[in-house]
């Protein structure tokens, strides 16, 4: 209980102070690029990623929108057991578009930290060893799930610029092949400008 109620109080201590900007409603547009890493299965994969997110956002600081995502990862070279015991590279590829809820903070200043939680439906292609170490490809179409968190810096009333990383489950369907390294977390930070209106 005294865990949650240090949380409120950090939520509350966070919003106070935002009525300069915080008055009506707000558009936000926001276009990044950036890096996917997976830190934690045995792959090791990364890659390129690029981000988009329009959405609106209330006077209280939370706001709602549409994402789109696309990344293209690689991973660590492995033996494939059905050619000659020949070396390739693991490689996860996905594109993602759903839906992102943002909580923004002291929206009155030049620096806005926030959080965020994203669903999306992926769909991308693995190229990766079965439990067998043959290598296959599989196109794959599954929904997904992150937690995002980020700080907008704003030249302008209208401008700035967005730095933010997500921490998201592997975007490939759970097969008993995949659990193993699609149960991990890929997290991606995305750099870009932003755009309030």
């Amino acid at each position: 209980m005294k865990k949650m109620s240090k949380w409120v109080a950090l939520v509350g201590v966070l919003g106070v102070g935002t009525q300069a900007v915080a008055d009506g409603w707000h558009g936000y547009a926001s276009l990044g690029a950036g890096i996917t890493l997976d830190h934690l299965s045995d792959l090791r994969a990364k890659g390129p990623a690029l981000h988009g997110y329009l959405g609106v956002e209330s006077p209280p600081g939370l706001s709602i929108g549409l994402l789109a995502e696309a990344s293209e990862t690689w991973g660590n070279e492995l033996r494939d057991a059905a050619r000659q015991d020949r070396l390739e590279r693991t490689q996860l590829d996905y594109k993602a578009v759903g839906i992102e809820a943002r909580l923004r903070f002291f929206r009155d200043k030049p620096i806005n930290p926030w959080v965020g939680a994203r669903l999306s439906k992926s769909w991308g292609s693995t190229f990766a060893p079965d439990e067998f170490g043959t290598f296959l490809r599989k196109n794959v179409d599954t929904t997904s799930m992150a937690f995002r968190v980020g700080v907008d810096g704003w030249f302008s009333s209208r401008w700035g610029i967005s730095a933010a990383t997500a921490f998201q489950f592997c975007d490939v369907k759970l097969t008993r092949e995949s659990v193993n390294e699609c149960a991990k977390l890929l997290q991606s930070v995305i750099v870009g400008p932003v755009v309030r209106f």
